[in-house]
């Protein structure tokens, strides 16, 4: 029960694994699901990422005969006080959630540890990986939300993306090429086990895309990079794509389209670049830089367009839709669930504060600002190197007076002389031109700056996201550390070491804050509402269940009854499945809600009352979300809710009510006729009499 809403709702195919007997009937029935979206049979690879919990659950089952022993498992009772039954608890890695959990566990040091390798390999500092690492746990908070949410997909992929994100700053570095093929083997694995961990990462993906295809347009790396970057990506989609069964939302990405159009420029289009020989050719291809940019981010999006509606697919439409609700006016339904939640919110102030306050940010600064003088400084010196040469160019085509008579020299008239000299100034070398092309800007540096700075953007839209931001802030900070940055003069270098060093305190000083605030969190989950809930519908007959989607989490994952909506939004039809149960909180008829849950042949609507009855002020209660959606013709009804929980209603009778829950049997259109006066009757004899009457 503690695992709620989308946890409980993956940790449920992790349970279907591990009890399933065999193996393949486990397998079996995650491909043909009747539970999750009833009565449609889904395939749960194909629509989910569930791949982390049939590992886990499989490796689990072949440990099992060692883990079955009293030294991994210890029971005990638990006296719930006066009126509660014990309860039998069962601690160890022997039990099937916290072999779940360990293997969460092992996942996030996993994350530290590719945090520390590259942040050492990208600061060429022991010192760097391990400044990263404290800084890591100074930010706790705002880095993971592993403590809370343990089994979100972000804490199984996150690791994998640090290691991938470390190695493709290792290829960037290869320039001998001596690693390219373990390297190249070892990201598209990453890659695919990213895509197959959390949906997110095909525009985390997306983005690098992005940002390679404008390193090779500035020239930062080859077009060779290019194409053997796209073939991990290549290599790593088409495995992900056939593990996921086909699942339409990748195929149908934004990054799948961009993956195309820039593939086909490196094969066909990326010879045509101009050769800069002086400034007017650099403002030629500045132009076609930022038009070959511009078509390709255009065929991109009409790609995808194309490939949807080809296939007549809407599944990441919603996510368009906040980003839009984003920067304008505009709700609807699906925004507003998103929004309202505090985690799809614009990015805290506090946040910042927090990661300011333990020296990150400003070391981060520091660091970015250091990288970029030493480029600055490189341009100089080439610069400076340039002018020599030139002067002694310009002393060799001094006339010495003594060949050239007057005779001898060339009349202006002359239009072969006027040609001659014209050709030999166009070929004349620019010193400001050569000391562009001189600029040595170093391809790994620059990918993970360019990838904090779109991190950054996405956590400041959406909060949940912020732990990528945060975690790369923690990679940049090692910069510091990066001995052949300090190229300032000697009295500054010495100010800044004084300046770096007084930073220490206040990430300590944060470090052991938070720590102590984190490890002082000992508390104990009840619910007693939920629990009565729960376990009154494992003793009724096999039916369909409506409600919201936290509540139908737990019911699946608890009593194994089959739902018809789930917390995966992923999915054009599970949006709308959930739009139409949600419609109990809104101002509709029970004949509309009725009509709509026998389609989904509902058998039980469950209602919670701080749903119906709770209060927000930011428009976030659910009849506040309804009338933003359905406008201000039916603002004068009450929420159906209101009438369902104080009134009785034709085809919806209460079997079932607590504090929290109340529970309707819905009746199908065979005994619409039959009305019970539900508020005289006992709960258990309006039960009984319902069953007996459908039998």
């Amino acid at each position: 029960m503690s695992l709620r809403t989308e946890s409980g709702f993956y940790y449920s195919y992790y349970k279907t694994v591990v009890e399933e007997t065999p193996f393949v009937a486990g397998i079996s029935k995650l491909m043909y699901d009747k539970t999750v979206e009833y009565p449609k049979e889904v395939n749960a690879f194909n629509r989910f990422n569930i791949h982390p919990e049939v590992i886990v659950g499989a490796l689990y089952r072949y440990v099992m005969p060692w883990l079955n022993t009293t030294e991994h498992v210890q029971c005990h009772m638990v006296d719930r006080g006066a009126g509660f039954t014990p309860v039998q608890s069962c601690v160890g890695v022997g039990v099937p959630i916290f072999f779940y959990l360990e293997a969460i566990w092992v996942m996030a040091g996993l994350n530290v540890a590719a945090l520390f390798l590259h942040a050492m390999d990208l600061s060429e500092s022991f010192m760097g990986g391990f400044l990263a690492v404290m800084q890591y746990f100074s930010n706790h908070a705002e880095c993971t939300r592993v403590q809370w949410t343990p089994n979100a997909r972000e804490n199984w992929a996150a690791p994998l993306l640090m290691l991938q994100s470390w190695l493709l700053s290792i290829q960037l570095q290869d320039v001998k090429r001596k690693n390219y093929i373990p390297l190249q083997v070892a990201i598209f694995i990453l890659n695919c086990l990213c895509l197959l961990s959390w949906q997110f990462t095909q525009f985390i993906f997306l983005v690098q895309i992005a940002i390679f295809f404008i390193m090779e347009q500035l020239r930062i790396i080859s077009t060779f990079n290019l194409s053997v970057f796209l073939h991990s990506h290549y290599c790593g989609l088409h495995m992900a794509i056939l593990l996921l069964q086909g699942n339409d939302m990748l195929k149908s990405s934004l990054y799948a389209s961009l993956f195309v159009v820039v593939s086909l420029y490196c094969m066909f289009f990326s010879g045509f670049r101009v050769k800069i020989k002086s400034r007017l050719d650099l403002i030629e291809e500045i132009f076609w830089v930022i038009l070959r940019i511009f078509v390709v981010g255009i065929a991109s999006i009409y790609l995808k367009k194309f490939i949807c509606d080809f296939l007549e697919l809407e599944e990441d439409g919603h996510i368009w839709d906040i980003l839009v609700s984003k920067f304008t006016d505009y709700k609807n339904f699906h925004t507003l669930m998103y929004t309202c939640s505090e985690v799809f919110d614009f990015l805290p102030f506090r946040s910042i504060k927090n990661m300011t306050n333990s020296f990150l940010i400003p070391y981060v600064v520091f660091g970015v600002i250091s990288a970029f003088y030493y480029w600055f400084v490189s341009l100089s010196c080439a610069e400076d190197l340039d002018k020599p040469k030139l002067k002694e160019q310009e002393v060799e085509d001094e006339d010495s007076g003594i060949e050239n008579t007057t005779e001898n020299k060339p009349r202006k008239g002359d239009l072969d002389v006027i040609d001659k000299e014209i050709r030999a100034k166009l070929e004349e070398r620019d010193a400001f031109v050569e000391s562009v092309k001189s600029i040595n800007i170093e391809a790994a540096i620059f990918f993970n700056i360019s990838l904090l700075v779109v991190y950054g953007v996405m956590a400041a839209l959406v909060m949940r996201l912020k732990l990528l931001f945060s975690t790369q802030l923690c990679v940049i900070s090692s910069l510091v550390f990066k001995k052949k940055y300090y190229v300032y003069p000697r009295n500054v270098n010495r100010l800044i070491i004084f300046i770096l060093i007084l930073g220490v305190f206040p990430m300590l000083w944060s470090l052991v804050n938070n720590m102590y605030e984190e490890i002082s969190h000992i508390d104990e989950f009840s619910d007693y509402s939920q629990e009565e809930l729960l376990q009154w519908i494992m003793r009724q007959p096999i039916g369909a269940y409506a409600g919201s989607m936290p509540v139908l989490a737990s019911v699946m994952l608890s009593t194994r009854r089959p739902i018809v909506a789930h917390p995966h939004y992923e999915h054009l039809e599970a949006r709308q499945r959930a739009y139409t149960v949600y419609k109990v909180y809104g101002r509709f008829t029970a004949e509309e809600l009725y009509q709509e849950m026998n389609k989904l042949r509902v058998s039980y609507l469950i209602v919670e009352r701080n749903y119906c009855y709770g209060k927000s002020d930011r428009g976030c209660k659910f009849s506040d979300i309804w009338d933003v959606e359905t406008g201000d013709s039916m603002r004068e009804r009450p929420p159906l809710c209101h009438i369902l929980l104080t009134e009785s209603v034709d085809h919806f009778y209460p079997v079932f009510m607590n504090a929290q829950y109340s529970v309707f049997r819905i009746h199908d259109i065979s005994v619409r006729g039959i009305s019970v006066n539900a508020q005289l009757i006992p709960v258990n004899l309006i039960d009984a009499f319902i069953n007996s009457v459908i039998i």
